[in-house]
């Protein structure tokens, strides 16, 4: 018996998969489902789990990153604002 589930995908991702199945069709002649890729891709994932994970924890900004250590450690420009007011002090 096959299990089938029913996945939820953005729409970009939705065309990319679309893209790849024509692909494979005009450059290897192979006609395959969609089904088939998403099986195909989740099986080369989990055996490529490390470069993946990899890849998502760069993506996740870390306590190393120069623009998020900028942004906790903020310059001092000698004003007291709000944030109400920082349209009349950046335009005047």
């Amino acid at each position: 018996m096959k299990l089938t589930k029913t996945v939820k995908l953005r729409d970009q991702l939705k065309r990319e998969i679309e893209d790849l199945q024509a692909k494979l069709l005009i450059n290897q002649n192979k006609k395959v489902n969609q089904q088939e890729i998403i099986e195909e891709l989740i099986k080369f994932s989990l055996n490529h789990a490390e470069k993946i994970f990899g890849s998502i924890e760069k993506e996740n900004p870390s306590e190393e990153d120069y623009a998020l250590k900028m942004l906790n450690k903020p310059v001092k420009w000698g004003i007291n604002d709000s944030s109400k007011d920082i349209d009349e002090y950046l335009y005047g």
